[in-house]
């Protein structure tokens, strides 16, 4: 896959990452991390056992984020570690990979999460968060170039897992069953490629942005139409009339 390799670029590591965060100061409060080796080809030859914390936040978790991931106060305050142990277990955890690792989330949001925790603990190494920023990869936003749901959308995670026939494993919203299930997703995206194509069909035959005569091309092409030159000269014509 052509499109994925100018993002992996020959690593030979991957971490898949996700965070969860406090509901309005959006400070990290738990942190999953699922190291894999990759093949030649990228796609996965070994996964590694994973990495799971909570993180005490300086501000409020909120109802919101509790009710959703079921973290609360005491829990933090018990078994939570500073962000900045955190970031160092799990430059650890990765070993001499780190610099060389892409941290693979699903959405944004994750390095907001990374970026508001620095900006409240600047006893943290930032040099080590500005790494992970830096070789960050949004599988959710590469993926949906290519998949997206009936109203055009992107999928959450178990939704687009569903897609490739996987179910998801665990509990979601939680960090570390969410990075894993991240990594199973990556896995059955280069296993299916036939899923992708199909999918990826559907979205060019919804696309509102082409000219006209492109876009009926495609929806002739999409539909198992032959389409010749001059059948292609004649949607031109129509279109100027």
């Amino acid at each position: 896959m052509k499109e994925l390799e100018k993002h992996i670029q020959h690593r030979r590591s991957l971490c898949f990452l996700d965070l969860e965060g406090t509901q309005f100061s959006h400070e990290m409060i738990a942190l999953g991390a699922v190291k894999v080796d990759l093949r030649r080809d990228m796609t996965i030859k070994k996964y590694h056992q994973g990495y799971y914390s909570l993180v005490k936040a300086k501000n409020k978790i909120g109802k919101v984020v509790t009710d959703l991931t079921g973290i609360t106060e005491d829990m933090v305050k018990k078994d939570g570690k500073s962000f900045r142990v955190v970031v160092k277990e799990l430059k650890e955890y990765l070993g001499k990979d780190f610099s060389k690792t892409l941290f693979v989330t699903f959405g944004s949001h994750d390095l907001r999460i990374l970026s508001q925790s620095l900006a409240y603990n600047l006893d943290a190494s930032k040099d080590d968060v500005y790494i992970m920023i830096k070789h960050a990869f949004d599988l959710s936003d590469f993926i949906s170039t290519f998949v997206k749901d009936d109203n055009n959308n992107t999928y959450s995670l178990s939704n687009m897992l569903k897609v490739f026939g996987v179910d998801f494993k665990g509990t979601q919203h939680d960090a570390y069953a969410d990075a894993l299930n991240l990594a199973y997703l990556y896995e059955a995206m280069l296993e299916h490629r036939d899923v992708m194509k199909n999918e990826y069909l559907k979205v060019l035959n919804k696309y509102k942005h082409l000219p006209e005569p492109i876009h009926q091309i495609v929806v002739k092409l999409t539909s198992g139409e032959s389409v010749t030159p001059e059948d292609f000269a004649k949607l031109v014509e129509d279109s100027l009339q």
